[in-house]
């Protein structure tokens, strides 16, 4: 206000005194810039280019009445404010409220939010709920005979990730010209950040709840409701992550739904539904386990959790589960991988005296070596269980008596020493893995009748009971499902055992097959962590819990908004070099 007084004086302006206006009280700083910028007027009244007073007169001015004065300085201490910044609790509190109290304001965003979940609930379940029709107007639904379960778990798993996405994309941004008028306020960004997921994750919770109440009631999936909820709960949580991190990391709303359907791509192919681990490029495909790329995606992880679990926990199979698991061992054994190595043995007889083809018989016989050393500890390892009475559910007669078993074990051991010394192929070494393998395939005979003996024992003790077969086959009928149970199995692969990198590989019924470590086959009944065999549900769970914590500190150190400003950087700095 004194500048307006100022700059009248030094031009003596009739109101030099005044700075505001007498009547209203207004201040008009305009006149500080009218009086500097007044033009010199010619003799013919015309207004010119020239400042009627120079910059250097005002100078002189400054000089003269002010920059000649002695100004005392002295310390003075900044007043005590009353700001304070509150606890992160506090403002956690604060963000949750503003944030909850401005949804519930949108009633647009309510309603397609809270309806959305059993919205594609019902259109998904009632389009899958097959069953013929051709046993006439008497035809009714059955869970056992619906081709389209496994549809409906894969779908529900890009549902869950198609919601997370969706309600999550536009949270940050949307708050972009907050935050920036709260940036001197220097607020906590765990609390904001902590708030908006802790609001995400509610909303998924309710989403992934009503889809599933619903989904599961029309399909007719029972008992299992709180397991599908787990598995497509986390699955959004990880969508909610990964949508907040672009919301933060993007400018344009555009962009980020843009970025939406190219980042589920990649979940539906990856997934091992629509294109078998084993059936993508070579240079992505794996025999063994799972490769990095389907490692890498959440549908992955939750679609065979919910596949395992869907097949082995239900009320029906899981009574029978460790009996199917034991018979189905020592089938493959027995029809596939025994006469699998004695081919490799017949190969070898035939290959070994002929030097062209010495590649080929070296192949063979590290073959055998290798899946003869693995099966025969295999083996000792369950006769050591039988032995021991250890988690054995048969009693040891129906196998074998223990002295056979002893004998048995000696046999094993006295061949697993025939690969310690140099080898000399002949007829007699390949008569000695013969017998071995005559000897590990009477043990898998004996060692599948016991458990289908023990199978078919609970089967007729249930059966026994008043109205047993109905209530038997009901059961199966209603827990059991048929297009599930071949997937988990891989029935319609034709190639049982397949030989890779010097190995045999089973292909079949990969739900019976445990794994050794974390990464593991597809299917995999259960997998290794820290030493320790854990469910594959629970596994699963966890490996996508800890990927959405993994989102959760890329979001809060803006690692992707970082790359992404580093990219247009970059670009920015290379087109302005080809102009150059």
């Amino acid at each position: 206000v004194e500048s307006v007084i100022y700059f009248k004086k030094a031009i003596n302006h009739v109101t030099a005194n005044e700075s505001e206006c007498h009547h209203c009280g207004n201040v008009n700083p305009e006149q500080i810039f009218n009086i500097i910028a007044t033009k010199v007027v010619d003799e013919y009244g015309n207004i010119t280019e020239q400042r009627r007073i120079p910059p250097k007169t005002w100078n002189e001015v400054y000089h003269k009445e002010i920059d000649n004065q002695d100004i005392k300085t002295k310390n003075v201490e900044m007043p005590n404010g009353n700001y304070k910044i509150p606890k992160k609790i506090n403002q956690f509190k604060v963000f949750f409220i503003r944030d909850i109290l401005s949804k519930i304001a949108n009633t647009q965003y309510m309603m397609i939010n809270f309806l959305e979940g059993p919205f594609l609930a019902f259109i998904l379940s009632y389009l899958v709920k097959f069953y013929s029709t051709e046993s006439g107007p008497d035809a009714k639904y059955l869970f056992r005979y619906n081709e389209n379960i496994t549809a409906y778990l894969f779908m529900s798993v890009v549902v869950a990730l198609f919601m997370g996405l969706t309600v999550s994309a536009e949270e940050i941004i949307s708050d972009r010209k907050i935050l920036k008028r709260e940036t001197f306020l220097n607020l906590s960004r765990f609390s904001y950040l902590s708030s908006k997921v802790t609001i995400m994750f509610i909303i998924s919770a309710i989403q992934t709840f009503t889809y599933i109440i619903l989904g599961n009631f029309i399909l007719g999936i029972e008992s299992m409701y709180l397991d599908y909820w787990l598995i497509l709960f986390v699955s959004s949580s990880f969508a909610n992550m990964l949508g907040l991190n672009i919301s933060s990391a993007f400018n344009s709303v555009v962009t980020i739904y843009i970025l939406i359907p190219i980042l589920l791509i990649p979940q539906l192919l990856l997934s091992g539904v629509i294109v078998k681990f084993d059936k993508l490029n070579p240079s992505l495909a794996s025999q063994t386990v799972v490769p990095i790329a389907g490692e890498m995606m959440v549908s992955r992880w939750a679609f065979e959790a919910l596949a395992v679990n869907q097949f082995k926990e239900n009320k029906f199979e899981k009574q029978y589960y460790l009996f199917d698991k034991a018979m189905s061992t020592a089938n493959f054994k027995r029809n596939f991988w025994i006469p699998a190595v004695k081919t490799r043995v017949t190969m070898c007889l035939n290959y070994y005296e002929k030097k062209e083809r010495i590649q080929k018989f070296n192949h063979n016989l590290q073959t055998i070596k290798t899946e003869l050393s693995k099966e025969i500890n295999q083996v000792l390892n369950i006769i050591e269980i039988l032995n021991t009475n250890k988690n054995n559910l048969i009693p040891l007669k129906n196998y074998l008596p223990k002295e056979r078993l002893e004998s048995l074990k000696n046999i094993l051991k006295e061949s697993k020493n025939i690969f310690t010394d140099p080898v000399v192929f002949n007829k007699d070494f390949a008569k000695k893995i013969n017998y071995t393998l005559s000897n590990i395939k009477s043990f898998y005979t004996k060692y599948y009748n016991a458990h289908s003996k023990r199978k078919n024992i609970i089967i007729s003790q249930l059966q026994k009971k008043d109205n047993g077969k109905a209530l038997f086959l009901k059961k199966r009928d209603k827990f059991q499902n048929e297009s599930l149970s071949d997937l988990v199995k891989n029935n319609d692969e034709l190639n049982k055992i397949i030989s890779h990198d010097g190995i045999l590989i089973q292909k079949s019924d990969p739900i019976y097959r445990e794994s050794e470590r974390l990464r593991a086959h597809f299917f995999a009944p259960s997998k290794v962590l820290f030493g320790k065999k854990i469910d594959t549900f629970w596994i699963n769970t966890l490996v996508i819990i800890m990927m959405s914590f993994l989102l959760f500190v890329s979001l809060y150190f803006d690692i992707l908004k970082k790359v992404v400003d580093w990219i247009g950087l970059l670009s920015t700095k290379i087109g302005l070099s080809k102009e150059s």
